[in-house]
């Protein structure tokens, strides 16, 4: 069957504080961000939970998560080899009481990444500890921890990590990515299994925000660049992706936040459309170096066109939210294959 969903989720520790059935930390946490931080955290868990409920629908057997923050490569594709992988959500001391326990489909994993070799994509296996579990943090566990229905119910998981050097460098052009979009699609859509592909990231790191809590913002160690007026127009020209709303270069702002939800039928004629607004952002240069998503969505955008020229395949995109509660912007969306 091969792919039959995606999901763009964040990996903001703080979509947690959103959880209506959290605990005591997260009540604590909660009383000290402002009323509009809370509706957005509110906003963030209620898509992310509904993008789950979207997914659920299409009954996947397996789920390729891909991951910028988790054991990471130098040059090269990382796939996680242990058996299985555990982890919590800890960010700055905080949100640990959010765990995942996962089985990693191992046997999929060596063969994704034997296809990848000979497929001409730099890519390595990554075992950490040998028999131990491989360990998880909020990269991986946030987007997971959504998914726990399917993971509980016996649902195993491949993950896999970006190069290292396209987190710094950044993108040159939307070409770049095309060769290992197009091969991760020739794999996924040529398995008997449904798959869920999932991509964890976060929008442009440089909004400005009256956030004065040291757990919400940026460490100073990151040596982020200061806030920039490129930001929201990033974080927009992404959400128009999604929409595949008709191409416009004049089009550069819009709302702080995005919380309309929209359906669109992507065909070959959106896929156009919206390759010009990923081009668009990773021309702004400040805040596309600054995003651990805009890399992970250039490679399923090539998934997604690759799909599509199957005879009879379209996807329908579901844009869920866009938020930027503090620093940074976070999308929640979905891709549903139709045949």
């Amino acid at each position: 069957m091969g792919i039959v969903s995606c999901l763009i989720l964040p990996h903001g520790a703080m979509t947690f504080d959103g959880n209506p059935n959290g605990g005591s930390p997260t009540t604590e946490r909660v009383k000290v961000i402002s009323e509009s931080q809370r509706r957005d955290c509110n906003a963030l868990f209620a898509a992310c939970s509904k993008a789950a409920e979207l997914a659920r629908a299409t009954s996947p057997d397996v789920i390729v998560l891909n991951t910028p923050h988790g054991m990471c490569l130098s040059r090269a594709v990382g796939v996680y080899l242990n058996a299985r992988a555990k982890g919590n959500a800890e960010w700055n001391g905080q949100w640990t009481e959010f765990e995942v326990d996962i089985a990693l489909d191992t046997d999929l994993s060596k063969k994704l990444l034997d296809h990848l070799l000979s497929d001409s994509v730099a890519a390595e296996g990554i075992t950490a500890f040998t028999v131990c579990e491989m360990p998880l943090r909020w990269g991986e566990v946030i987007p997971l921890y959504f998914l726990q229905d399917f993971t509980k119910a016996g649902v195993k998981v491949v993950i896999t990590s970006n190069p290292i050097d396209k987190m710094i460098e950044g993108l040159e052009a939307l070409s770049k990515t095309t060769h290992l979009g197009r091969s991760m699609a020739k794999f996924l859509g040529g398995l008997d299994q449904r798959v869920l592909y999932v991509i964890s990231g976060d929008l442009a790191h440089t909004h400005e925000t009256n956030c004065q809590i040291p757990l919400y913002l940026p460490d100073p160690r990151w040596n982020l660049p200061p806030a920039s007026d490129t930001a929201l127009p990033f974080d927009l020209a992404v959400e128009n992706w999604v929409k595949g709303v008709t191409f416009s270069a004049e089009h550069t702002m819009g709302p702080s936040k995005s919380l309309e939800e929209k359906q669109v039928k992507w065909d070959g004629a959106v896929a156009k459309e919206a390759a010009q607004w990923l081009t668009k952002a990773i021309g702004m240069k400040a805040p596309a170096r600054t995003s651990c998503l805009i890399y992970s969505v250039t490679v399923l955008h090539h998934m997604l066109v690759a799909e599509m020229e199957k005879p009879g395949t379209s996807f329908t995109s579901h844009f869920l939210c866009r938020l930027a509660p503090t620093y940074h912007g976070m999308i929640v969306a979905t891709f549903v294959t139709e045949k």
